[in-house]
Formats: C-alpha cells, sequence, structure tokens
C-alpha cells in the first residue's frame, strides 16, 4: 500500500530507549487549515507535537518519527497504562472540531492506520481517540468523527 508522506519535522519529542508502541490515537487540531497546525506542532513555545497530521485533502505529513515520543496525549489512561504518550503514536486531523471529516481525509488515515497497524502489531481495541484517554478533558476526535468507518475496515473496535 503506496502512501506518500511529506516530512516536516518538529522538535517537540523526546527520545525512549526500547519504545513499543501499543496505541494509535486520533485527534483533531482544532485550527482552521494545515498552515496553522503545523505552525503550532512546530512551535517550541506549545510543547505539543503529533507523529502525523493529515489535510482536509488527504496529504500526510510526519512530523515526529514513530519511534520518538511525540507530545500528544498529556495526561491520559487507558485500562493499566498512564501517560500514553510514551506507549502510543498520535495522528492529528485538520478540524476545527465540529466539521464533518472529508473523504480524503479518512482514505488517508485508513492508510496509514493500516500500515501502523502492521508494522507495530496494534489490535484494533487499541486505536482510540483522545476523548478516550482522557475523558472529561478532551473530546476530539469529536462526534461528528467516523468511526463506524474504521469499523467497517477492521482498524478499530470503536463503532
Amino acid at each position: 500500500m503506496h502512501l506518500k508522506i511529506t516530512q516536516k519535522p518538529s522538535e517537540n519529542f523526546d527520545k525512549l530507549k526500547d519504545r513499543r508502541i501499543k496505541y494509535v490515537i486520533i485527534h483533531y487540531t482544532g485550527m482552521r487549515d494545515q498552515k496553522s497546525a503545523i505552525k503550532r506542532l512546530q512551535s517550541k513555545v506549545a510543547k505539543v507535537s503529533c507523529h502525523y497530521l493529515i489535510s482536509r485533502g488527504g496529504k500526510v505529513y510526519q512530523m515526529v518519527q514513530d519511534l520518538d515520543v511525540a507530545w500528544h496525549a498529556g495526561k491520559s489512561k487507558w485500562g493499566k497504562d498512564i501517560n500514553l504518550n510514551s506507549k502510543s503514536i498520535g495522528i492529528e486531523l485538520v478540524n476545527k472540531g465540529f466539521e464533518s471529516f472529508p473523504n480524503k481525509q479518512i482514505l488517508a488515515l485508513i492508510k496509514i492506520l493500516k500500515i501502523l497497524k502492521k508494522k507495530y502489531k496494534i489490535k484494533p481495541s487499541y486505536v482510540l481517540g483522545h476523548e478516550d484517554i482522557s475523558p472529561g478533558r478532551k473530546t476530539d476526535p469529536g462526534p461528528k468523527f467516523p468511526w463506524k468507518i474504521l469499523y467497517n475496515h477492521k482498524i478499530t473496535k470503536k463503532h
């Protein structure tokens, strides 16, 4: 499966020896466009980042390498795991938070998720939204996110 990925490096990450990727966390940017999102995700002041950013048109940017720890999850918990940044890949979708997600964006997300699931042996039950790991604190990817499409592709257990 071919997917063109454009590098847009962020310095907002940590190194972690023997990092094991167990989860993928899906977010929305809450921003108007990819230019604004990239600027924020590269800002040393903002202190946030992600591994991948997907534009509304389906363009995929890699901002942090998979084996480095991006700063996307913040205070988080799933089951017995806490601080999920160290165990997850974060994917940001350019979306203001209340918009529908365009087909091209979701198709690109499906492609990258299939690649990551295969490469790191990620279980469908560990493809989650930020809202799942930070309830009461975060609401993304939001009510308009098409979990059912990902479920139909056997990517997640959520629907």
